[in-house]
């Protein structure tokens, strides 16, 4: 038999002032007076349904299973500016790392691969998926083929994606087929952040925001940029060494 008054005593309830208010006192007008006056108030309710509802079970599934390893590495993003100001059309930061990502990834195969019902697959298709920040969640469109690819071609492919991710226009083929992730989130000020596994990958790549700081050149100071990349990996099918190989790659 459940007892009403040691329910009501964890919750300083006085059951005959509740019993003056309500009439009979029962667990279930108990239950409603604790709701009421103990629980925050829902301004909204709503199911989690379509592309968010398949972005949760993802992530979901991505911490359940990958064994999720995230190491952060400082670069000196100069070259990498320059290299960005020289290439015709001034492309973004994340093209840019399209590319160079897509040379790491025929040096690190590792990286571009799969786990699945314990079967590690390596690709020698180059398809790097983006991070979009939709209306209705985060999604992960891919580029195919970035390594054979102009970066010409990467900016028109890329500001398609993007376009169509933004105005809910995407289709399955846009999800299907991708090897390795990239998500930027430099433009929202992020010094370091944990990128979470896009399975069945095994490997995420996040990039950050490029900061002025001050270093020791020849024992004297001077302001120079930095930029930290921050590389998760499902450890089952990457180690340490090859963790730190992939960002010196890039």
């Amino acid at each position: 038999m459940v007892d009403l008054k040691a329910i009501a005593d964890q919750y300083d309830i006085d059951l005959e002032q509740l019993q003056l208010e309500k009439g009979e006192v029962s667990l279930e007008v108990l239950q409603a007076y604790i709701v009421e006056h103990f629980y925050p108030r829902i301004q909204k309710e709503e199911k989690l349904l379509g592309f968010r509802k398949v972005i949760a079970e993802r992530l979901s599934e991505s911490y359940r299973n990958a064994v999720h390893v995230t190491i952060n590495m400082d670069i000196d993003p100069t070259n990498l500016l320059v290299l960005k100001e020289k290439t015709q059309g001034n492309p973004s930061l994340t093209v840019i790392m399209l590319k160079l990502v897509a040379f790491a990834l025929k040096d690190c195969p590792n990286l571009n691969a799969t786990l699945e019902d314990n079967v590690i697959k390596v690709y020698d298709s180059v398809n790097i998926c983006v991070a979009v920040d939709a209306p209705y969640g985060l999604v992960t469109p891919v580029i195919r083929d970035v390594d054979k690819k102009s970066v010409a071609d990467l900016v028109t492919e890329y500001e398609d994606v993007v376009s169509r991710a933004r105005a809910g226009q995407l289709k399955e083929k846009d999800f299907v087929g991708g090897t390795f992730t990239i998500t930027n989130l430099g433009m929202l000020g992020v010094d370091s952040f944990t990128p979470v596994i896009n399975p069945p990958q095994v490997a995420i790549l996040g990039i950050n925001r490029i900061k002025d700081v001050v270093v020791l050149e020849n024992n004297e100071p001077r302001l120079a940029k930095s930029m930290t990349l921050s590389l998760s990996v499902d450890h089952r099918v990457v180690d340490w060494c090859q963790l730190s190989k992939v960002l010196l790659r890039v």
